[in-house]
């Protein structure tokens, strides 16, 4: 067989491209991250009437009854054993562990298991997820001169996972 010299040529060219190639070739690793989480859960609170008072009531300390708010956890995954319930809205302007009423009343909220007053961005981890954890709110006095007024006050109810 005979080859004519530019084609032997470009046989050698395209060898040593191949071996230089080969030569020069590298490695390299990565990390491969990711988080599984546990599912979620469904949750559930209804609105609280702490009912209608007249501001000549509010003297000195006085405080209203506690009325029921019960936060219902239900639908957990499995994997979700337990809960932590957090309340945030506005703090009273006269006392921040309660949330805003109107001047001079704040709504004190706690735990009803063990009366644990529960401050704007308050924590309260239970010790299961599903289920009702019972709460309680109730207007508070919190300044010796008060005002009379509607009170509407949104407190959202944030849930994390075990």
């Amino acid at each position: 067989m005979h080859l004519p010299i530019p084609g032997l040529l470009l046989a050698s060219l395209l060898t040593l491209s191949g071996v230089a190639s080969a030569q020069t070739a590298t490695t390299t690793n990565f990390n491969v991250t990711g988080t599984i989480l546990p599912g979620v859960c469904r949750i559930a609170v209804a609105d609280v009437d702490l009912g209608t008072y007249q501001a000549t009531q509010f003297t000195g300390a006085f405080s209203t009854p506690f009325q029921a708010v019960n936060v219902v956890v239900s639908q957990c995954d499995p994997l979700v054993t337990r809960v932590g319930l957090r309340f945030t809205g506005s703090a009273d302007s006269n006392d921040a562990t309660l949330f805003q009423g109107v001047a001079g009343i704040g709504i004190e909220l706690q735990r009803t298991s063990n009366g644990t007053r529960l401050p704007p961005g308050g924590l309260s981890q239970m010790t299961t997820a599903a289920g009702t954890h019972a709460f309680r709110a109730r207007f508070l006095q919190s300044a010796a001169t008060v005002a009379a007024g509607t009170v509407s006050r949104p407190i959202t109810v944030s849930m994390t996972y075990n």
